[in-house]
């Protein structure tokens, strides 16, 4: 039985499509992350032989890591689609590109405009075009997490 599109042109099923591709991307990220904690989370030690500050990461770090080679050795032999179109991958590089000039302007601007600002112009891009949605829930969601972040949890942001 071939799987038939929208046309009526046979779909193109592959071993490795875009399942396969997040999940490898989030287990090379969270090996990278493993590699990397010991010189990005310092550790203050005052003699307790409880866990320290790089335990928790650590056993978040491993857990998904060891959720993705399972994933992947579980699912290696079955069929996936394929990875998308070109306007998808720009798309997502274009999200990808948003996101991280915010984090090297957050410094400058400050977190309540750049998470207000990603909010809006994902949601855009996304193709929301209602207000509520689309304008005034990200700058909630970004008012929100920053007075909570400051006030409640005093964790000063940028």
């Amino acid at each position: 039985m071939s799987a038939k599109l929208s046309g009526g042109v046979a779909a193109n099923p592959r071993r490795f499509g875009l399942q396969s591709l997040a999940v490898t991307f989030l287990l090379l990220l969270a090996l990278a992350g493993l590699l990397t904690l010991q010189s990005q989370v310092l550790v203050f030690d005052f003699g307790d032989s409880g866990p320290d500050a790089r335990f928790f990461p650590r056993l978040v770090l491993g857990l998904l890591a060891l959720a993705c080679g399972l994933r992947l050795w579980v699912r290696r032999g079955s069929l996936e689609d394929a990875p998308g179109s070109l306007l998808d991958w720009a798309r997502v590089l274009l999200i990808g590109l948003l996101i991280a000039a915010a984090v090297l302007f957050m410094d400058a601007l400050g977190f309540l405009l750049c998470a207000a600002a990603v909010g809006v112009l994902l949601a855009w891009l996304l193709g929301e075009r209602r207000l509520l949605l689309g304008l005034l829930l990200p700058l909630a969601v970004a008012a929100l997490v920053t007075f909570g972040a400051r006030y409640a949890l005093n964790i000063p942001l940028p």
